[in-house]
């Protein structure tokens, strides 16, 4: 009869049968071991991989929910929404609401839940509920992500609070707020000087909070759109197309006085401040209308 090919591996002694049978025994003890050892460090680098994974996937639902209201950095939009990276935020805001709990369960809350029992507010937007379980549209573990994702901030945030890097929290007109002199967070003044006159639309067009959605410098263009709003390098052409029947004068007024009456396609409605008439007089709005058309008006 043939030998068979594999006949090398029969082994006929005993005590080399023991002996083999004793190494891979030590072989798999030490295995053992060594997991043993490195199991804690392999647990704790998992961990940190699934915490980047959700970080990630809150950056990415934050760009698309979150960043019309608060920023795409975070450091909110004037008279839009508050600032989430902020030094205030992150130290001395849990103390000004009495909140008890910690930060992650205080921002996990919000996000879940939202504020929409807070009708009168200053801010343009009422925060919505995102959370499955209050009738939102995400599920518990991408509200986590996007907690995650804020709390990502802190490092950074608590660097604010120089000239050069200003804390961007914007006071509460409805909430006590102890932000640290120095920065933006502590710069209203406690009684406001009387205006002289019409304020010129340069300033206005900051003090509105305008420069935090739309690009002066920059032309709208489909490679190049605005993230939050339209650009407007080239609006004295483009502001005539955007309505029929409407002459850029109409709609630049329209759009400031009534700025859901017509939104650009692309972007979201309820984020531009509605209350423009109440913080500007009509010379006011009429002088920024007419600056906003201006083709050589300054950039700064």
């Amino acid at each position: 009869m043939k030998r068979p090919w594999y006949r090398f591996l029969y082994i006929r002694s005993p005590l080399v049968k023991i002996g083999l049978g004793l190494i891979a025994v030590l072989i798999a003890i030490a295995v053992l071991l060594f997991q043993g050892v490195i199991e804690e460090q392999r647990m704790a680098a998992q961990t940190a991989n699934w915490e980047g994974r959700g970080i990630e996937k809150g950056a990415e639902i934050f760009a698309t929910n979150c960043s019309t209201c608060h920023g795409m950095d975070g450091k909110g939009l004037p008279a839009v929404a508050p600032a989430l990276n902020s030094k205030y935020f992150f130290t001395q805001r849990l103390t000004d609401v009495g909140w008890a709990g910690s930060l992650h369960d205080y921002v996990k809350l919000t996000v879940a839940a939202g504020r929409p029992s807070k009708v009168n507010t200053q801010w343009a937007q009422i925060m919505p509920t995102w959370s499955q379980s209050y009738g939102g549209p995400l599920r518990d573990d991408q509200v986590e992500n996007v907690t995650a994702f804020v709390l990502n901030w802190e490092e950074d945030a608590l660097q604010q609070g120089t000239a050069d890097n200003p804390d961007p929290w914007q006071m509460f007109s409805d909430a006590p707020t102890k932000a640290p002199a120095g920065g933006a967070a502590a710069a209203a003044p406690e009684v406001a000087a009387e205006p002289t006159g019409p304020r010129p639309p340069a300033e206005l067009f900051v003090s509105m909070g305008c420069t935090g959605c739309h690009n002066l410098a920059v032309p709208q263009t489909d490679n190049n759109p605005g993230p939050i709003a339209p650009n407007m390098g080239d609006y004295p052409e483009r502001a005539g197309q955007r309505v029929a029947g409407e002459s850029a004068e109409v709609y630049t007024h329209n759009s400031i006085v009534n700025p859901n009456a017509f939104v650009v396609p692309g972007y979201n409605p309820g984020v531009m401040p509605a209350n423009f008439t109440e913080r500007m007089s009509e010379e006011e709005i009429n002088s920024l209308v007419q600056w906003l058309l201006d083709p050589n008006r300054p950039l700064q």
